[in-house]
């Protein structure tokens, strides 16, 4: 009993050193766009999206050294789920509307939300091989060329910096971000480990418990952003980030699977998922088409998509428990 007390609590101190070093990195980074004058979703996508996926990156390499693939396949899976239909529609409701205006165009919306599927189509088999990882990459790479020469957005997305900003030298953010980056590599590493204890304890498959504790636990920046969003009415960042992130999670599965080689994937444990993730998308791509925006009653009903999924993890979890 202590040593399980123990577990959880290391878990949830790890979550709390993600979540306040995603803050400083998130911090930095954007005073680096205003200082060099690089504003809007663009930004956020290219840029914000990667670094906030550091969480998801050290999970991958981490499973991979400790030969459990399965649990960042599972975490990358529920991380998209997590931030396009929890965190997304959660934004659309505390702000009363996320605008989509100036982000992505309606074809490459559709193509950036294929490409967050493309993950848990692929393991619809049971297995994951080097060329689906190829496959994967080749879409993922499709994408960022036709959002790269999409038009450019506004340049006021991200406001001009404030005098007392400019006094922190380039370098010092740019070890804020490099610092927080190591700080979140070691946390998600145990997170892992965290992961896969409590699928010990209770019996469960380590993809599983990657596909619920995890999947939340590496999107604690996507939270941080989705909270300054709402205090500083930045959407639009926000949004680049979250399609950034969620996208950069494919192209993170593509890499685990052309360095593991062929691994199992139980299937069953997200077919499911699959289900939910693909309608929830399509209807995602529809509300985004209809007026440009995610209105407060969109958002709401994208949300019973990821409580439905959290309910299946949870049963099956508790049915894991049991046996």
């Amino acid at each position: 009993m202590i040593t399980t007390l123990v577990n959880v609590f290391v878990f949830l101190c790890s979550i709390a050193i993600v979540w306040y070093f995603a803050g400083v990195l998130i911090e930095s980074v954007t005073h680096l766009a205003r200082r060099f004058n690089k504003t809007g979703f663009t930004t956020a996508f290219f840029l914000l999206g990667f670094l906030t996926s550091i969480g998801e990156f050290s999970v991958a390499i981490n499973a991979t050294l400790e030969g459990v693939p399965g649990v960042s396949v599972g975490n990358l899976i529920g991380a998209s789920f997590v931030v396009l239909l929890f965190i997304v529609p959660l934004l659309a409701v505390l702000a009363g509307r996320v605008e989509l205006r100036n982000t992505l165009s309606k074809r490459n919306l559709i193509l950036a939300l294929a490409t967050v599927a493309l993950p848990a189509l692929l393991v619809i088999d049971g297995s994951v091989t080097r060329i689906e990882g190829l496959f994967a990459l080749l879409v993922y790479a499709t994408m960022v060329f036709s959002i790269y020469r999409q038009k450019a957005e506004r340049p006021d997305a991200i406001a001009e910096a404030k005098p007392f900003e400019k006094k922190r030298s380039l370098m010092a953010d740019i070890g804020r971000i490099v610092g927080g980056g190591v700080m979140i590599f070691f946390a998600s590493r145990v997170l892992v480990d965290q992961a896969i204890f409590f699928s010990l304890l209770l019996g469960a498959p380590t993809s599983l418990v990657g596909l619920v504790l995890l999947s939340l636990g590496t999107n604690v920046p996507e939270f941080v952003v989705a909270i300054r969003s709402v205090l500083k009415n930045r959407s639009d960042v926000a949004f680049g980030d979250y399609i950034g992130s969620a996208t950069v999670n494919t192209f993170i599965f593509a890499l685990l699977a052309l360095v593991s080689g062929r691994f199992l994937f139980d299937a069953g444990e997200t077919a499911g998922t699959t289900v939910l993730l693909v309608i929830g998308l399509i209807l995602f791509a529809i509300f985004a088409r209809s007026e440009s925006s995610l209105s407060r009653r969109e958002g709401s009903i994208l949300l019973l998509f990821y409580f439905v999924f959290l309910g299946l993890q949870i049963a099956a979890l508790v049915g894991y428990a049991r046996v």
